[in-house]
């Protein structure tokens, strides 16, 4: 819920009273108006002291509310300031282990879920279905080919995304599969945009990496214009960093299987 300057003034148990004491110890006639311009406040029974003045109340330098009186408006435009820096530092702080939360039960789940397969479709499966729990829902992971350096579709991504073949560095996507995690809150403006990739309005995406190795690519897209955070990225490096990691244990499990298989039959024949 969005920081509301009347719930401030009227509810919050430390600052309505502060404001209560700073009326009380005036007759001014007194009015709080929040940044569209609506009365929150008015106290226009008082007598008038001098020409009125209007005090901002601010949040990270911009106005989020006005306090029109006498001096002591200013006063009141200053407590309120600081209140509102404070409950917005506290949504933050609130906010943050939210968020630390999530990355605790996703990392958990992830690697429940990953941990229980040694195959490459199911690991990706697993991982592109978590990607999909973010904004936009669209989840798509691209691993790299060993021949070309193009990215492909995944195993078991079902149907192929339509960003599948862009090559290394080629696009947003590739250049994320080459470089660090990002986000793109608007793609067709970005200049690194590939055709491909004007499905999506918005994307975030992060690279899959094995001891250095650039394996692939994990994002997710959104077709409608939204705006990612830094935590939506944190979730997708931390499924990166479970990926990367089980999808090249899975290959590996599955080169060996094909080997053995192969020398069985070789041995039988």
């Amino acid at each position: 819920m969005d920081l509301d300057l009347r719930r401030l003034i009227v509810r919050h148990r430390h600052v309505a009273p502060m404001v209560s004491a700073l009326l009380a110890g005036t007759n001014a006639r007194v009015r709080i108006v929040d940044a569209a311009g609506t009365v929150v406040l008015e106290r226009d029974a008082g007598a008038a002291e001098g020409e009125p003045q209007r005090y901002p109340i601010t949040s990270g330098g911009r106005p989020v509310g006005w306090v029109e009186g006498p001096r002591v408006a200013a006063a009141i435009a200053s407590v309120l300031s600081y209140a509102w820096a404070r409950e917005t530092d506290k949504r933050s702080l609130s906010q943050e282990a939210l968020d630390r939360y999530r990355e605790l039960n996703l990392i958990y789940d992830l690697a429940q879920s990953i941990g229980a397969t040694l195959e490459v479709p199911a690991v990706c499966a697993v991982a592109i279905t978590e990607a999909a729990r973010l904004p936009g829902g669209n989840g798509f992971l691209l691993l790299r080919d060993a021949a070309s350096g193009a990215l492909r579709p995944a195993p078991g991504s079902g149907d192929p995304p339509a960003l599948a073949g862009a090559g290394s560095g080629e696009g947003i996507v590739g250049a994320v599969a080459d470089g660090e995690p990002e986000i793109v809150n608007d793609v067709a403006a970005d200049p690194r945009v590939a055709p491909a990739e004007r499905v999506f309005a918005s994307l975030a995406a992060a690279p899959l990496q094995v001891r250095g190795t650039r394996i692939g690519v994990i994002g997710v897209g959104s077709t409608e214009a939204i705006m990612y955070r830094a935590g939506d990225l944190k979730v997708l490096g931390a499924i990166a960093a479970l990926a990367g990691p089980a999808i090249d244990q899975a290959t590996a499990h599955e080169t060996a299987l094909g080997r053995a298989t192969a020398a069985s039959g070789a041995a039988g024949a």
